[in-house]
């Protein structure tokens, strides 16, 4: 062998082992969560049928039933309703007629929980509890007039817009 060729060799040799001696470590650390997943809520609209204003009684009237549907739902075990809208006026429990044209006076909107009972859903509600089972829940509501005073009324529209907002669980 020529002496160049195992300055070379050498050299080399020294190049490897210099930069293993250089060799560095660290540990990469990686976290998450896993958050509660989503539904699509779907509410649909609830028309009310049409009253004479001689034919309205003092309180509720022509309830109709609704619901609020859940689908899609992924990692979800529970779905915390709130409710937000214009209360009516001097009534709190009610929800005001807000018809942008010839609208009804003296008339406002009932929203009630369920298919039966008396509970009233109003403006400010939060933490109304819906069990959602496997991909899909609904929660029964029902809508109506809401006469507060006999006197007063006269005939025309009644509408009113309530944000419904689900928080998931």
């Amino acid at each position: 062998m020529s002496r160049s060729f195992f300055q070379l060799a050498t050299a080399a040799a020294l190049c490897l082992s210099a930069s293993t001696t250089f060799a560095d470590q660290a540990t990469l650390t990686i976290t998450g969560r896993v958050l509660p997943g989503t539904c699509t809520l779907v509410a649909p609209a609830i028309a009310l049928d049409p009253i004479k204003a001689d034919e309205l009684v003092q309180g509720d009237n022509k309830l109709k039933d609704g619901t609020l549907d859940f689908t899609g739902c992924v990692g979800v075990g529970k779905a915390k309703l709130s409710f937000a809208g214009a209360a009516a006026d001097g009534d709190a429990d009610r929800w005001k007629n807000t018809a942008a044209t010839d609208a009804a006076a003296g008339v406002s909107v009932a929203l009630l929980a369920g298919a039966t009972g008396s509970t009233y859903l109003k403006n400010g509600d939060t933490g109304i509890e819906v069990v959602v089972s496997g991909a899909t829940a609904r929660y029964p509501l029902r809508a109506g007039y809401y006469l507060p005073a006999v006197a007063g009324v006269s005939a025309g529209a009644v509408e009113t817009e309530i944000v419904v907002t689900a928080d998931y669980e």
